[in-house]
């Protein structure tokens, strides 16, 4: 009876032992979701969370058939269609952007974990399409972009392209919504740097 009482004892001692040490226990990921809402022929769309593959496939799972993205880069336009799988499989990381083109307005749910920490968007210099690293929305000075005199800024909003430039200060002071990815035009290669900690 007794080595009954102790056995009791330690696996009662065990236990708390192990839910004080879970209690201490704290996430370092933000999980969360956005809905961003794609038009009837072309958006300018960006991946506001990190899924851990950032794939087409899954950052789009519920595209329509005859779906296209552009990806641009140094140049150079790359597209992939979807015609029941996308092919190919491009990936779209934070802070960069596509051209989302579709023949079937919906709204895409993005899923993942927020970036947060010491991030860097490398910006090439002439046009870019770029987007905040960070789901959050607010002007581009607030957000840190690196702006210098001449740089300009393009969203494309309603079908039409709406501008604003730096000339010491963003005019219009435009802010690019969550999950919304615009052109920037730099006269000088820059690295756009936030220190995120929420």
């Amino acid at each position: 009876m007794r080595t009954k009482a102790l056995l009791c004892a330690a696996a009662l001692a065990a236990g708390t032992v192990a839910s004080m040490a879970q209690s201490n226990v704290y996430s370092l990921n933000i999980v969360g979701y956005v809905n961003v809402p794609l038009a009837n022929g072309f958006t300018l769309v960006a991946n506001p969370l990190d899924n851990g593959t950032n794939t087409l496939s899954s950052l789009f799972p519920n595209a329509g058939f005859g779906d296209a993205v552009f990806q641009y880069n140094n140049g150079t336009f790359t597209s992939s269609s979807f015609l029941g799988s996308w092919s190919p499989d491009l990936v779209t990381l934070p802070g960069s952007g596509i051209f989302y083109q579709t023949t079937t307005p919906y709204t895409n749910t993005f899923v993942g974990n927020v970036m947060t920490g010491s991030l860097t968007n490398k910006i090439n210099s002439g046009f870019n399409i770029v987007s905040s690293q960070v789901p959050q929305s607010d002007t581009l000075e607030n957000l840190g972009y690196p702006a210098a005199f001449g740089d300009a800024a393009f969203y494309y909003r309603g079908g039409t392209y709406v501008s604003s430039s730096f000339l010491g200060s963003w005019n219009p002071d435009l802010s690019p919504a969550v999950g919304e990815a615009f052109w920037v035009q730099t006269t000088a290669a820059v690295n756009w740097t936030r220190n995120f900690n929420p």
